[in-house]
């Protein structure tokens, strides 16, 4: 764990030392929109429990893309679902398997004696473990809101069936900081928000160089050419001001919100069966600006 760090991630990674030796299953839930991107590489495998991938607000994502990440994950010899926090079937599908695995922790010579099954739940901020708490607990035992950076404590939720989960901050690294542009468009990562316009123009660079510049209404009629597309779109959903002229603002403010809510239609942007590392490196930057906006949050 980095010393620079943010004091409420260093916390979180703190609480899973302290809690990891009395936990018996680990939920990593990462964005089934970016599977791979939105995870601490290799972090939970090396906590050494049994542990359960959860591909959080598949809702927003392409199905076949979901389905073809599940299928990689189990090949890797990862149990791998499909989740999305606000479906109740989808609640309980999830709710089934925490319960198996827990129950293989529970048997062979070393098992604890108590009854209770502990379950940890570890993501990146915002990609909705406590959603998914209040979800299995069936009340708002968790504080959960639209936004990163929410829960900043550490608590024990009961839930029904001798079950008790531990809500966690969520937690970052400095890999995870580096591509923060682009975790800032899945709305997970805090971000400025007064520039909408360069998030906008990042969001409908990543579309297109990962094939899915087809969501964004007309835009490849421009030929990729951000500016004239955000005016035309400004025009078309009338957000005008003073004079005529576009709103650019209210403009691509809208564009992102709606990609983030799935209103241009549903989008992974990873694919298991391509290489995403070199867009990721388009993106990269350096540490200090999203640390400087995590303390702040």
């Amino acid at each position: 764990m980095n010393k620079d760090l943010p004091g409420h991630i260093r916390k979180a990674f703190r609480s899973v030392e302290r809690y990891l030796p009395v936990v018996d299953v680990i939920v990593e839930l990462v964005d089934a929109r970016m599977p791979s991107g939105s995870r601490l590489k290799d972090f939970v495998g090396k906590l050494g429990k049994i542990s359960v991938i959860a591909l959080s607000k598949s809702d927003l994502a392409d199905k076949e893309q979901t389905k073809l990440w599940i299928e990689k994950y189990k090949k890797d010899g990862c149990s791998c679902v499909a989740l999305d926090c606000r479906d109740r079937n989808s609640v309980k599908n999830l709710s089934k398997i925490i319960r198996s695995a827990a129950s293989q922790a529970f048997t062979g010579k070393n098992s604890p004696m108590r009854k209770v099954r502990r379950v940890m739940v570890i993501g990146i901020p915002n990609v909705g473990k406590s959603t998914l708490i209040n979800s299995l607990a069936g009340r708002a035992a968790a504080k959960a809101a639209n936004m990163p950076g929410v829960t900043r404590s550490v608590q024990w939720i009961k839930i029904s069936g001798e079950l008790e989960l531990l809500d966690l901050p969520g937690i970052l690294d400095f890999s995870l900081l580096r591509r923060g542009d682009i975790l800032k468009l899945i709305n997970t990562i805090p971000g400025r928000d007064d520039d909408t316009y360069t998030k906008a123009k990042n969001l409908c660079k990543i579309l297109y160089l990962t094939g899915n510049e087809h969501i964004l209404p007309e835009y490849g009629e421009y030929n990729q050419n951000f500016d004239k597309f955000i005016c035309e779109y400004a025009r078309k959903m009338n957000f005008v001001i003073k004079g005529g002229n576009p709103d650019l603002q209210r403009s691509t403010n809208d564009i992102v919100k709606r990609f983030q809510s799935g209103g241009f239609g549903k989008v992974t942007l990873e694919s298991p069966d391509k290489d995403f590392s070199e867009i990721l490196a388009e993106y990269e930057q350096n540490d200090s600006e999203n640390l400087e906006e995590l303390e702040n949050v």
